[in-house]
């Protein structure tokens, strides 16, 4: 059986904004589904984040289905453009869990087109009743047409404040094959504090940093670097809404982008 500090609410756990001893509010279910609205905008542009930054630990029983948006005000083109995302997860047992999730893209030719198609099987190698949580994900994501594809290792860390406060450490690397593979381990960090308040809303702070491949990392304005606010709300017991905006802070990231998740239970 899990302990006090292991049966968080679902949702509040997928956000990251948990708080040992609040296990009760009502909106909080033990699982999460996400929906679909498709969304039409003009120009390809260098992709949007729909990542997240997601944690070490597994809740058996729980699977989530999401919609995920990332909205860049302002691409290269001067132009408004959005990455989609179909985000499914779903716990196998205490230890193990699977995630798959499909992106859609813009080209030339298309508002929607697909992009990638990834799956990865997450493992939780914490014990029981520990403040500190980490784990390990394996990643498998395939592409279309001549464009590479990759596998990638990933390792998770989450700690929880007797403050109520939350900090997730996600580090993330893949290495290419297929395609127009590039050379080199492409190497990711993720970064957020978080806190669920008594209202059960979220708030927080994340930073994502793309630091390119190990051939050639370069210098930090030539890497993307990105950090801004985020707030998550509950609608019904069902439904939740994740909201968030980053700010570029290198010259290889978009200047601002919208992000938008919506969650139902299933």
């Amino acid at each position: 059986m899990k302990s006090a500090l292991e049966s968080r609410p679902r949702l509040a756990t997928l956000f990251g904004f948990f708080v040992p001893g609040q296990e009760k509010l009502s909106y909080m279910n033990h699982k999460c589904w996400l929906c679909l609205v498709i969304l039409a905008l003009s120009v390809p542009s260098v992709a949007q984040n729909t990542g997240g930054v997601f944690p070490p630990f597994v809740n058996p029983g729980f699977r989530s289905l999401q919609y995920r948006i990332a909205v860049n005000t302002e691409n290269d083109a001067g132009e408004t453009s959005v990455a989609q995302r179909l985000h499914y997860l779903h716990a196998i047992n205490e230890d193990m869990q699977w995630v798959l999730f499909a992106g859609a893209r813009q080209t030339q030719t298309s508002d929607f087109d697909f992009d990638y198609l990834h799956t990865g099987l997450s493992f939780d190698l914490s014990e029981e009743g520990q403040r500190y949580r980490t784990g390990i994900r394996f990643d498998l994501r395939i592409r279309d047409g001549s464009r590479s594809n990759h596998v990638g290792v990933n390792w998770m860390n989450q700690y929880y404040f007797e403050s109520g406060w939350t900090a997730r450490a996600t580090f993330l690397s893949a290495v290419q094959f297929g395609g127009q593979a590039a050379d080199g381990v492409f190497l990711q960090s993720r970064w957020q504090l978080a806190k669920r308040l008594e209202s059960g809303r979220g708030i927080g702070l994340e930073m994502f940093s793309f630091y390119g491949s190990s051939d050639k990392f370069g210098n930090f304005d030539s890497q993307n670097h990105a950090v801004g606010p985020t707030y998550s709300v509950p609608i019904t017991s069902d439904w939740s809404v994740f909201t968030g905006v980053l700010f570029g802070i290198s010259d290889g990231a978009p200047d601002t982008q919208l992000r938008f998740w919506l969650s139902r239970s299933i």
